[in-house]
């Protein structure tokens, strides 16, 4: 046997052996990184939720320093710079964190944010439209497109996406009843109302859906129904004088001229800010000619 062929051959064994290790070691460093980085993007989080903007700011360029290219990150960071009020550099890091990650939709959803905050429509319903053709399933895309939509006069659009949104998160109130207001704008009364019914079901602590349920109820001719749920709005909240006013005009449809003007009478002048609201809101009980 040529010792010469044993000699390269084990040589040869033991480089592999040594590539592999190498090679392992590197996948460990880089998990170690990733973990890392993960761990500064949380407790970045953190600090954002609890108002430390500057704190969450620096471990985001922290987590980006041990991850240059990870788009979350970056829109993340670039979500800080909006709390900061930084925006020309917020729309900056969004629009390199949409380069980094074609397929991330949170920073087009984000970017349009801020597009619409400074009043850019069209440039927020192109990122709002990237967000939902790249996540189609995430109701609040749907209901962001939407609510565009129906803003800048798109009405089907607005529809259908208010609609998906309603069907990929059944349970939440908020997308309901946003449908709901939708249908009322549009003069779809029954619709509405019965989008109404199904919110109060699905939030029956929440005092302001009864507050609208009982306008709807009142434009469809529902009186008694305006009377219940206007108490139950008053015993959710029992010193809003505004949803008091409110209930003293529920006993007056439903024909107890009495009650109304007991309460009317306890009530007194009301603040301006409550008079603004019951006004408002009365204006929405009967059907516009």
């Amino acid at each position: 046997m040529d010792m010469t062929d044993q000699f390269i051959q084990t040589r040869w064994r033991e480089l592999q052996e040594m590539q592999r290790e190498n090679e392992r070691a590197r996948e460990q460093e880089a998990d170690l990184k990733a973990e890392t980085a993960y761990l500064r993007m949380r407790l970045a989080d953190s600090y954002l939720r609890q108002g430390k903007t500057a704190r969450a700011i620096a471990e985001y360029k922290r987590a980006i320093k041990l991850e240059k290219d990870n788009g979350l990150y970056h829109t993340r960071l670039a979500d800080a710079y909006v709390v900061a009020e930084d925006i020309p550099l917020a729309m900056d890091v969004y629009k390199r964190a949409i380069v980094m990650a074609p397929a991330l939709a949170e920073p087009h959803s984000s970017l349009g944010d801020l597009y619409l905050r400074y009043g850019l429509l069209r440039q927020a319903l192109e990122r709002y439209r990237e967000a939902v053709r790249l996540e189609p399933e995430r109701a609040f895309y749907q209901y962001q497109l939407g609510d565009l939509c129906h803003q800048i006069g798109l009405t089907q659009e607005a529809l259908a996406h208010l609609d998906k949104s309603v069907l990929l998160a059944p349970k939440m109130a908020f997308y309901r009843f946003r449908l709901g207001t939708f249908c009322q704008q549009h003069g779809w009364y029954e619709e509405a109302y019965s989008h109404l019914m199904l919110v109060v079901g699905l939030a029956p602590h929440d005092d302001y859906y009864f507050v609208r349920l009982a306008g709807l109820a009142a434009i469809t001719g529902r009186t008694q129904e305006t009377l219940t749920a206007m108490q139950k709005a008053v015993a959710l909240r029992p010193h809003n004088y505004a949803y008091q006013r409110l209930l003293a005009e529920a006993y007056l449809l439903t024909g107890h001229p009495l009650e109304h003007a007991q309460l009317c009478r306890r009530l007194g002048h009301l603040h301006a800010y409550d008079e603004e609201f019951y006004t408002r809101r009365l204006a929405e009980w009967t059907m516009p000619h």
